[in-house]
């Protein structure tokens, strides 16, 4: 404003007043050179900008052109009158077509918001229409083999019982024995996996603080955080102090991003690391959710396989059966969210984000 209208208004008044009046030209140029500092005015600041430069023109004008205190201005009185006159008009048109225009874009920019905000929802509700059509196929299947395969496996956890109590405990063969109960353990705890990724247990949801189901995380992951030297920490901050969702099945959720997280600092061969947990409140697509991260400074995923992390069976572990992730996005979509997971700039790390409906 000072360089645009009140320096160049200034600079006209001091010509004016300086100026002979044998130079009726001079003169006609210099009054409608004010209308330049008041146009700028009105772009800057709207009408109010026009209306303020164009009043204070006008009163810096009026003596020099109807008093003979300095030089005056020859020109007729009506036609000074009505420049005055149109000094005010040109001001406050040209500030509220400013103020309009302007408006204008302020709504298109809130319209333009709340479509990438709709697209982005619909991306988003198209991801999971997309995924949940194959963990419907995929589950059908694997709780069929989980099926088949219990029915044998009940039939050999039978028959161990009985072949235990007849390899006595100091036969050279009693360690392969021990190793075969070892595998059929492990291959009930997967086919138990199998079963919980193909039949979601139902719902039991109410009302609880979501910070206690971050505290609750942080102590079930402390051992094994400590014994790979990760520090978990939970931020203090903001957030809803309830959200209505089944407490067993959320802190599964988050236990099990934890964990990958402890493991997957480990499996970098950094040495220490670290896992923050936090709670916030976002708007997403009109909707309000609370939001349960879990940031760490491990080896970021690579972008091709963002996407892919939460399907089954994607796994990076040699030892893993890609499910964890799977059953823990299924968990969040009954409570009637979702999960996203991304990389943290300049590979700092990957942050994972649990939206539950606020």
């Amino acid at each position: 404003m000072i360089l645009s209208a009140w320096l160049p208004a200034c600079a006209i008044t001091v010509l004016h007043y300086s100026t002979g009046a044998e130079h009726h030209w001079l003169h006609d140029v210099l009054r409608r050179l004010y209308y330049l500092p008041i146009i700028l005015a009105a772009f800057n600041c709207g009408l109010r900008g026009g209306l303020t430069v164009s009043a204070l023109v006008a009163l810096a004008y009026s003596p020099h052109a109807f008093t003979h205190l300095t030089h005056h201005d020859p020109a007729g009185t009506l036609e000074k009158v009505l420049e005055l006159v149109l000094y005010l008009l040109v001001g406050g048109v040209t500030g509220l077509l400013v103020d309009r225009e302007r408006a204008r874009q302020r709504e298109l920019s809130v319209i333009a918001g709340k479509l990438r905000d709709a697209l982005e929802e619909q991306r988003r509700t198209a991801d999971q229409l997309v995924r949940a059509g194959r963990l419907a196929a995929l589950g059908e299947l694997v709780a069929g083999i989980a099926h088949e395969v219990k029915n044998p496996l009940h039939a050999l956890r039978g028959t161990a019982e009985v072949v235990d109590a007849v390899v006595p405990a100091e036969a050279p063969q009693r360690r392969m024995w021990e190793l075969h109960r070892q595998e059929l353990d492990r291959l009930e705890a997967v086919a138990e996996r199998f079963l919980s990724f193909a039949r979601p247990a139902p719902l039991e949801r109410r009302p609880i603080p979501p910070r206690r189901v971050l505290e609750t995380v942080r102590a079930l992951c402390a051992a094994q955080a400590r014994q790979h030297q990760v520090e978990v920490s939970l931020a203090e901050g903001e957030g809803p102090a309830e959200v209505l969702a089944d407490e067993p099945q959320l802190t599964q959720v988050m236990l099990n991003i934890a964990l990958n997280a402890i493991q997957a600092i480990a499996g970098s061969g950094r040495g220490r690391g670290a896992l923050r947990l936090s709670l916030a409140e976002e708007a997403r697509g009109g909707h309000r959710y609370a939001v349960l991260r879990a940031e760490n400074d491990g080896p970021g995923v690579p972008e091709a396989e963002l996407e892919r992390i939460f399907d089954p069976f994607v796994t990076s572990k040699s030892d893993g059966v890609g499910l964890g992730l799977s059953i823990a996005s299924r968990i969040a979509e009954q409570h009637g969210g979702f999960i996203e997971a991304r990389n943290l700039p300049g590979e700092a790390g990957v942050v994972f984000s649990v939206y539950l409906p606020a």
